[in-house]
């Protein structure tokens, strides 16, 4: 996975390898699983020789890895920097989720702190000032609060999730 630090550094001939509308298309093809060059021909209503050009030069610029399995068949499949490109917000959606997140649970913690507060003042001292005078409010606010932050982290970790399938 990139880390949320790594940049995604693109050279001239990167450019060059991307203005080509069927090597965009194939990248978009391998994002869902890696493929053959057969099923990448198919997909694209192109020949093989074709396809098998296109991959080269992606290969070759580190968008696309090629890779053999235990029969021999060759799969080509996304690289993190590719990923990265066809991505690039997931990260940032992840870090929001989680900054939400713990924000909402430490508000939610300081609003049934100030509930238990509200009910444990002295009973010497007589209502209103004292008393079992409590606040239920604070520990609504409170349970809404630490839900959405349960919430929160359940969307980034779905999306994390979702990212580890891709890659």
């Amino acid at each position: 996975m990139i880390a949320l630090s790594e940049k995604v550094n693109l050279v001239k001939d990167d450019f060059d390898v991307l203005a080509s509308e069927s090597r965009i298309e194939i990248l978009k093809r391998l994002d869902s699983r890696r493929k053959t060059v057969t099923e990448l021909s198919r997909e694209l209503n192109l020949t093989k020789s074709t396809v098998h050009k296109h991959l080269e030069k992606l290969t070759n610029a580190g968008l696309v890895e090629k890779k053999e399995n235990a029969r021999k068949r060759v799969y080509y499949e996304l690289t993190k920097k590719s990923k990265a490109l066809l991505h690039p917000h997931e990260l940032t959606k992840i870090v929001i989720l989680l900054s939400s997140s713990v924000l909402s649970f430490i508000g939610g913690i300081i609003e049934v702190y100030r509930f238990v507060k509200s009910i444990s003042l002295p009973e010497e001292i007589p209502p209103p000032m004292g008393g079992v005078i409590y606040e239920p409010e604070h520990i609504i606010i409170g349970i809404i609060l630490i839900s959405f932050a349960v919430l929160f982290l359940y969307a980034a970790f779905r999306i994390h999730l979702r990212r580890a399938r891709k890659g």
